[in-house]
């Protein structure tokens, strides 16, 4: 950790050559809590960029995210119980990890939200437990309110000598039932032992906290807004209404979480909420200071996901379902005078490490990291949310282009392609040469669609026309993750114009099956490879520095230097590698194209 001097001297000597220019950014907040990010990393976990292993904070700044948002728990001396892995610190969650965190946020160019949580462990609607350092004052008001003001200030103060002030102070979380009302758990973290559930109690609570904030700020350079919180966008009206008749006023923004999963609105709906509470409290600015939303259904660890639903008007459940989703969210808040959205954890992969809870991660599924492509950072999905947002949506697409060979097929009445992607039409596919029937499809990367070929476009009698897709192939690598489309075929649409090429009714496939354009003039094919040999086509006469082929350690397996690659074609010979993910980077010129190979 670096001491204040430590953190002048970077400040000093790095904010001109970082040139951060925050008001350069959208004035819309688009913001990720990413309070889990210094643990993720010292329990293993490797994120990545475009193939790359990448800064995460420098991974979320590079992609739009203007805001971090970081909790800050009491003393959370209770995870000193969990095993965990060797590196892991004793701690997270509190000063020295909050500290590291804006740090690293604002050296990515980032502003900051600090979530004083008033707790020891996790605040929630139904759990708001009074810090076990000052559970003798807990039912004692005057010296609880001292023990908020002098909290709230002295870390801020030290943050502030440090450089490290906060744009934003959230206080409290999801306090639907109040700050401090109980002063134990039970075995399953229930709180036990009340100690009040006065509204007025917790108003005067509240005000020691904003007087500590508004003290601070009277000498320091950054002046934090103030947020509240509370959780369900349909309970925010009555939550800042009775807030304000208790005498809590002197805050910026109301704030709220919203899952779709728990509380059930729209992105339209929430629009219309955050629209009446901007006319009916016209002082304050409004915000979602917490969402989510799933991109898989796959529990791939032994913690239990816990975001489980998803809206019937985004399916499939995919990476640009989820970008489809917050685009739509943020426009719908944007619309209605909102000035932000923030999302909750899309940091939190699956690791080894342990929670109270269990081992790995409750929102794998949600994060902004592929667990299928080595913590892929997914643009086509949350990840490219707020780029997609400012340019009106995901407008990225990319040319499909389906080929089947119908080589002693009965093709008299045609043929034809059905799937997700086609609403379950037929589509005709144009007959070529040597029986290879084609046809294209303008789609967004990240999706994933169930498919298959017939020759016949009535549902009459189908099952006679259509082929069967044998098991081996048929929802390739259960991408899906749905028992309906195991005797179809599967897909992921890539993020660069891409061949299918299938045989009818087979596994086989020909040609440049699932060939990748990575640059302008290079492509790969095919992806996995047949019979071993994967070929790199350089069409465009671009000079190729080196072509290298590593295992996910980043292990060199082949190496082609200079000097023997500038041909049309180059082919490798993987037929002797172990099954798994490889990744190919091509150096030219320009820079290091990376594609993901798998080898089955």
């Amino acid at each position: 950790m670096m001491k204040r001097t430590d953190y002048t001297i970077f400040f000093s000597a790095l904010l001109m050559l970082l040139a951060i220019n925050l008001s350069a950014q959208s004035d819309f907040i688009f913001g990720a809590d990413l309070s889990y990010a210094n643990m993720m990393e010292d329990c293993g976990a490797e994120f990545r960029e475009d193939g790359e292993i990448k800064d995460i904070y420098r991974i979320f700044a590079d992609n739009g995210t203007n805001l971090v948002r970081v909790r800050l728990w009491h003393n959370p001396d209770w995870q000193e119980s969990l095993e965990q892995t060797e590196g892991v610190k004793p701690q997270y969650s509190n000063y020295e990890d909050v500290e590291e965190t804006i740090f690293r946020a604002k050296m990515a160019g980032m502003n900051v939200m600090l979530g004083f949580q008033f707790s020891d462990f996790w605040s929630d609607p139904g759990r708001q437990i009074v810090p076990k350092a000052w559970e003798g004052v807990a039912t004692n008001l005057e010296a609880l309110k001292d023990s908020v003001y002098n909290y709230v200030y002295a870390t801020l103060d030290k943050l502030n000598n440090d450089d490290l002030m906060p744009e934003y102070v959230k206080i409290g979380n999801e306090n639907n039932s109040g700050i401090m009302t109980h002063t134990g758990m039970d075995p399953d973290f229930e709180g036990i032992t009340p100690v009040s559930n006065s509204w007025d109690r917790h108003a005067q609570l509240y005000n020691a906290a904003i007087q500590a904030v508004r003290d601070i700020s009277e000498t320091a350079e950054i002046k934090p807004e103030i947020s509240f919180h509370v959780a369900n966008p349909a309970h925010a009206d009555w939550f800042y209404s009775n807030l304000i008749s208790k005498g809590v006023t002197d805050f910026d923004i109301i704030g709220f979480t919203y899952y779709y999963s728990y509380h059930g609105q729209s992105p339209d709906e929430v629009g219309e909420i955050v629209s009446n509470l901007s006319e009916n409290y016209p002082d304050y600015d409004i915000m979602i200071v917490e969402t989510g939303y799933l991109w898989d259904t796959q529990n791939i660890d032994g913690l239990g996901n816990i975001i489980n639903e998803s809206s019937p008007e985004y399916q499939p459940v995919s990476a640009s379902t989820q970008q489809k989703f917050m685009v739509d969210l943020t426009g719908a808040v944007q619309d209605a005078g909102g000035v932000g959205v923030i999302f909750w954890e899309p940091d939190w992969v699956s690791t080894p490490c342990s929670t109270p809870w269990g081992t790995g991660s409750s929102q794998e599924h949600v994060a902004f990291f592929d667990h299928r492509d080595n913590l892929n950072f997914m643009k086509n999905g949350g990840g490219g949310w707020p780029a997609a947002s400012i340019n009106g949506g995901n407008d990225t697409i990319v040319t499909v282009t389906f080929k089947v060979d119908m080589t002693g097929a009965d093709v008299s009445n045609g043929v034809f392609i059905v799937g997700q992607m086609t609403g379950w039409d037929f589509v005709q596919m144009a007959p070529g040469s040597n029986s290879i029937y084609s046809t294209s499809f303008e789609l967004t990367p990240g999706e994933v669609f169930a498919y298959y070929h017939i020759t016949s476009n009535s549902w009459d009698n189908y099952e006679a026309y259509r082929e069967t897709v044998p098991e081996a192939c048929a929802n390739s690598d259960e991408l899906l993750n749905d028992p309906t489309w195991t005797t179809d075929r599967a897909f992921t649409v890539p993020p660069h114009d891409t061949i299918i090429a299938n045989v009818w009714a087979s596994c086989e496939t020909f040609n440049n099956v699932i060939s990748f354009t990575i640059a302008e003039g290079i492509s790969i094919y095919p992806n996995p490879p047949v019979e071993g040999i994967i070929t790199i086509e350089n069409r465009g006469n671009i000079a190729v520095k080196s072509i290298n082929l590593v295992n996910l350690s980043g292990q060199s397996q082949q190496v082609i230097p200079h000097g023997q690659n500038n041909t049309c074609q180059t082919q490798i010979d993987v037929s002797k590698l172990k099954q798994g993910i490889y990744f190919i980077h091509i150096q030219t010129e320009e820079g290091v194209f990376t594609q993901r190979i798998i080898l089955k």
